[in-house]
């Protein structure tokens, strides 16, 4: 927490209000998790919210976020209709699990952070009027998402995915339970039903997944959060040309080699070795095995970038699902006159 940061007294009405808010957004979008702490910290930093997926505390802006929690303040209708939407960000990262480190298809790096900020930006915003209506906040504007580049590449990558055999509702609904680490395999799955699941086998699909994931994990994600929509538009299309081609070369050897798999990488396969192959766990790696390990994930749960990356732009860090109030320029913009998460 910053030098500035207060623990709000949990007996204050602001706390009781962001409790009851808090649950509204888990019932729109039940989970199995609630990673928060019951610890909310007041901070003057220049950052609508954030959550800590180490400790599960909750920072919110005093100014920007927490004076707006009040359904009869005499604040301005967009700043009231911003700090909603920072609950219903915030409430989506605490409510669901960040890494998944046993799965072979978990991307556990910065591109799924930037896709993380996307997806609880498209949340925030997808189900802002069925949230202020319930809050009792009625008649707010529609707010602007605080990343518009990753907030325009994931809806994206959301319609690519969609279809048919898995809407667009049914895709938010998987992917706002997670974990953040399992997004991209969880979109990969919205293509293989909508498109794939006549061609490629049962038993072949998480392989498949693996090749189509490899196609959506441009590495501007990163940098999404902190770039405008145009960036967001230019990667999902980048992303689109790409998971198209794979589509159709999936498509194309399962018709001259359908009893062979498709070949794929798995993103997480150091921690599954090949078959045959002595499994290096936290258990029974050695010391320095395990140890570099747990600095992976802590890097990863904390939002750091790789050690071998560690000289790239901050934009990395985003894991603690911060609402950031500046632009990719820099430049502190008030009100919903930003850009999309």
């Amino acid at each position: 927490m910053g030098a500035g940061d207060r623990l709000v007294d949990p007996e204050s009405p602001v706390y009781r209000e962001f409790v009851r808010l808090y649950q509204i957004a888990r019932s729109l979008r039940p989970t199995a998790v609630d990673r928060w702490s019951g610890n909310l910290w007041a901070t003057q930093a220049e950052t609508w919210g954030g959550f800590d997926p180490i400790t599960g505390d909750l920072r919110l802006s005093d100014p920007l976020v927490l004076r707006h929690l009040d359904r009869s303040t005499t604040t301005t209708p967009d700043r009231q209709a911003q700090a909603l939407a920072t609950v219903l960000h915030e409430a989506t990262h605490a409510c669901m699990e960040t890494d998944a480190p046993d799965d072979r298809n978990a991307v556990r790096s910065p591109v799924s952070k930037g896709l993380m900020e996307g997806i609880a930006e498209v949340r925030a915003v997808e189900d802002f009027d069925a949230f202020a209506r319930r809050a009792g906040y009625p008649d707010l504007p529609m707010p602007t998402p605080t990343y518009p580049g990753a907030h325009a590449a994931a809806t994206s990558l959301l319609n690519q995915c969609a279809g048919p055999s898995m809407s667009w509702e049914a895709m938010i609904g998987v992917v706002t339970r997670g974990p953040g680490a399992l997004h991209f395999d969880q979109l990969a799955d919205g293509v293989l039903r909508n498109r794939l699941a006549e061609v490629v086998p049962v038993a072949d699909r998480q392989a498949t997944r693996a090749a189509l994931i490899a196609t959506m994990t441009h590495p501007m994600w990163p940098m999404l959060p902190g770039r405008p929509q145009d960036a967001g538009r230019v990667t999902a299309d980048e992303i689109k040309r790409s998971l198209n081609a794979k589509v159709e070369e999936i498509r194309h050897h399962y018709r001259t080699s359908p009893q062979q798999p498709f070949p794929a990488d798995f993103p997480n396969a150091a921690r599954h070795p090949a078959e045959g192959e002595p499994t290096r766990s936290l258990l029974t790696a050695t010391p320095d095995e395990a140890e570099r390990q747990e600095v992976g994930t802590m890097r990863f749960l904390s939002g750091q970038a790789p050690a071998a990356h560690a000289t790239r732009a901050a934009a990395s860090s985003l894991g603690d699902g911060s609402r950031s109030t500046r632009t990719s320029a820099g430049r502190a913009t008030p009100g919903l006159d930003r850009g999309a998460d």
